[in-house]
């Protein structure tokens, strides 16, 4: 019998060990088990033997609520002492590009991480080198692309049935750059495929610089509107309809996952109408890894050597990554005052710190 793998969880807030109530009663269940502690217990591949947070009582309730056998403060030290094979960080931002850093110095080849991923663009170019290499596996809290709402949606825009893909947007109401829109990218990159970005332009209201640092962005901006150019044509689009909807628009035709996965649905022609309409859609009702499990099992299955799966992850990797290039090129674009900006044209000392009431993203 396989001893299960070592996983340890760094950061026991809401995301890391206990799901807020509000997400717990308006989620679809397919977001479920979400915090990264419940997934890990969760996964029969997987032993949660620590968790670390700065806060002593918030790390001593999750390993109390999870079975963790050991709990700490200091998340170098659970890196040193415990030695997880994969590790769920669940921090705020600041911070967050080191631990990856120390996680992967330590000998952690599997890493779920919240999102986004840094503040800075050096940042940014470190975990990019630690992010090729092939013995190293990342999956972060963008999850929407594993879930079957969304995944069903991109099987039938690439069906061809609505013909070419032409438009993807995305409706997250009036959500800021750090906290809500690295979903919104992944979800865009994710219905991209394989298409390379040209550039993205956007508009932002709330930026906040440093006195005399036009480069450091204390605020978390809103995102008016964002458009990205795709090399093949495809258009993206951020906006601030409400909603939490994914529409997937081609030439006669459209597929939508509203309300977070709730409802599918389509926009056809009927024989005999003279103008489409929205259908719903049936949601798949079999029975399938989701919410932070599936991440979870794609990070073990790469850990096993899965080809299949460690492709799979080649190609999320580079998705975070440019999702996270993207965040600071809408910054960059909007001081250009909407300018379409191509990813690798972000200055290079530029650093967003994204607090929202004195707290960061």
């Amino acid at each position: 019998m396989v001893a299960p793998r070592r996983a340890a969880v760094i950061g026991c807030g809401r995301m890391g060990a206990f799901t807020s109530a509000g997400v717990r009663a308006h989620a679809p269940a397919c977001w479920f088990p979400l915090a990264h502690a419940e997934a890990v217990v969760a996964h029969p591949g997987l032993d949660l033997v620590a968790v670390a947070d700065m806060d002593a009582e918030a790390a001593r309730r999750a390993a109390a609520a999870y079975g963790a056998a050991r709990w700490f403060t200091d998340p170098l030290a659970l890196l040193e002492e415990v030695r997880p094979e994969l590790l769920c960080l669940a921090t705020r931002t600041p911070g967050r590009a080191a631990l990856i850093e120390a996680a992967i110095e330590a000998g952690v080849r599997a890493l779920h991480v919240e999102k986004p991923l840094c503040n800075s663009v050096a940042e940014l170019a470190a975990l990019d080198a630690l992010f090729a290499r092939p013995d190293v596996h990342v999956t972060w809290g963008a999850i929407r692309r594993l879930l079957p709402p969304y995944r069903a949606a991109l099987a039938e825009s690439a069906s061809g049935q609505h013909g070419r893909l032409l438009e993807v947007s995305v409706h997250m109401g009036a959500g800021r750059l750090f906290w809500t829109h690295p979903h919104s990218l992944d979800l865009l990159l994710f219905a991209a495929g394989e298409r390379d970005v040209v550039a993205v332009s956007a508009l932002l209201d709330g930026v906040e610089t440093a006195p005399g640092e036009p480069l450091r962005i204390l605020s978390d901006p809103g995102v008016a509107a964002a458009a990205m150019q795709f090399a093949d044509g495809l258009v993206g689009r951020i906006t601030r309809q409400p909603g939490c909807d994914l529409v997937l628009a081609g030439e006669t035709g459209a597929v939508a996952v509203e309300a977070d996965g709730h409802r599918l649905t389509r926009l056809s022609t009927a024989e005999g109408e003279g103008y489409p309409a929205w259908r719903p859609l049936p949601l798949s009702a079999e029975a399938a890894p989701v919410g932070t499990l599936a991440a979870l099992l794609e990070l073990t299955a790469c850990l096993d050597g899965d080809v299949e799966r460690c492709a799979a992850n080649a190609r999320w990797k580079r998705d975070i990554l440019m999702a996270q290039r993207l965040l600071f090129a809408a910054v960059e674009s909007n001081r250009r005052g909407g300018a379409a900006v191509p990813p690798d044209e972000v200055p290079a000392k530029l650093v967003i710190e994204a607090i929202t009431a004195g707290r960061p993203a």
